[in-house]
């Protein structure tokens, strides 16, 4: 009854057997094919093509190399308390690793040595299905793997990995001190890289690590330290950090022509023609930056009236006596609002006022420096004498009188002259 048992378990897979045939072989059927032998990794692969065949036992070499590394990790872990935590970290990516061989063994060094070249022997089959025809190709390899070779493999990858391990470290905390545009990128790449090389929770550490080194990208500022018509100079900062980059901006203006961009090692400058610039607060260079997935960019307004001096005078001038006669005025004050056009600086050189008949009261060498765009008072001292008769203003309902403002720009140091036409004014006389 019980021989009668077997025979019935083994029938179908008799069946299955007489149902394949061996057609073609390398040889003669050697006696290691499915053994063990010491030094030796005896392995199989099996596909539609002799290549593909020959390729899956080559890979199957590779995963039987990693799991024998992994192995020999796991228990040395187990030996040495101390580095329990590290080691299993390697041994838990060596065992992923081992699944995966075939496509990703560029990312273990010892794995690239693993060559058909090195098989010792190898043997294969040609099968086909009777019933369906299928061909399919058995390829056996015998390949040599001495223990001093796999404590080699060992340590190698252990050396390996804690330098990889280090590299992580490193790249992390140097997030917060790189001092250019290019190291953010070369520190992306290098964590890309490892983020491909690891299995195990370090995988989530590039991937954090490229967030942190993307993120700095939104963070660098254009912070303008010098300007002035025809010139920007500025820099690119993260905080108070100065960060350097080879890379040439974008620059675009809607009225100026722009001449030159310059990158120095902490700054950038650029020249500009201003020549077909109206006068429009609204003038800007924009500076784009194309980093990462980021445009880092900034108007930089500029006023071509910067270096302009104009004034005009449209409040009456204001004179008040300090010593008098009935004909004379020896020494008087006059009060005069003047008004600037423009913001840039200017100083009042001489002051010349004229009354119809009388000699011009002539206030020389003022040197009063002013700026700003506005209103700007300014108290003088007349010593000239001045005719009561003539001047007063007393029981009249307009006076007027005539001259010159003489001033010059502290910019450009030209000279200029404001004529004054039948202008108000006021005595106290």
């Amino acid at each position: 009854m019980k021989k009668l048992l077997v025979l019935l378990f083994l029938l179908p897979f008799v069946a299955c057997v007489a149902q394949v045939k061996v057609t073609d072989k390398s040889g003669k059927q050697p006696g290691w094919l499915n053994g063990i032998q010491k030094d030796y990794i005896i392995v199989s692969g099996s596909a539609g093509n002799i290549q593909d065949a020959q390729q899956n036992a080559l890979n199957t070499v590779k995963e039987r190399i990693v799991s024998s590394v992994a192995e020999n990790v796991k228990t040395k872990s187990e030996m040495k308390v101390e580095e329990t935590s590290y080691n299993r970290n390697v041994s838990s990516f060596l065992e992923k690793f081992s699944s995966s061989t075939s496509t990703e063994s560029g990312k273990v060094p010892f794995l690239q040595g693993i060559s058909l070249s090195k098989v010792e022997e190898f043997y294969w089959e040609k099968t086909e299905d009777k019933k369906t025809r299928e061909v399919r190709f058995n390829y056996h390899l015998k390949y040599p793997f001495s223990d001093s070779e796999l404590k080699m493999l060992v340590f190698d990858f252990k050396l390996r990995d804690r330098e990889l391990t280090e590299q992580l470290e490193n790249l992390l905390t140097m997030v917060d001190k790189v001092s250019s545009v290019e190291e953010i990128e070369k520190n992306i790449g290098e964590l890309n890289v490892l983020s491909d090389y690891f299995m195990d929770g370090r995988k989530d550490k590039c991937a954090l690590g490229v967030t942190r080194y993307r993120s700095l990208y939104s963070s660098i500022e254009l912070v303008e330290l010098e300007s002035g018509l025809g010139m920007l100079k500025y820099t690119l900062r993260i905080g108070n950090r100065t960060i350097r980059t080879a890379k040439k901006p974008v620059v675009k203006s809607e009225c100026a022509q722009i001449k030159s961009t310059i990158n120095n090692e902490d700054h950038v400058i650029i020249n500009f023609d201003y020549d077909n610039c109206y006068e429009d607060p609204e003038n800007n260079i924009l500076v784009t930056y194309r980093l990462g997935n980021s445009n880092v960019q900034k108007k930089f307004f500029f006023d071509i009236t910067a270096d302009k001096a104009a004034i005009f005078v449209s409040e009456p001038f204001h004179f008040t006596a300090l010593d008098k006669s009935d004909a004379t005025v020896n020494a008087a004050t006059i009060d005069i609002t003047i008004i600037s056009k423009y913001q840039a600086p200017f100083t009042i050189d001489k002051i010349v006022l004229e009354w119809k008949g009388l000699p011009p009261v002539i206030i020389d060498g003022i040197g009063t420096s002013l700026s700003g765009k506005g209103n700007h008072s300014l108290k003088l001292n007349v010593t000239q004498p001045i005719q009561v008769e003539t001047t007063s203003t007393a029981g009249k309902s307009v006076s007027m009188l005539s001259g010159y403002i003489h001033f010059t720009s502290s910019k450009t140091g030209e000279k200029k002259t404001l004529r004054i036409y039948n202008h108000n004014y006021t005595t106290n006389w």
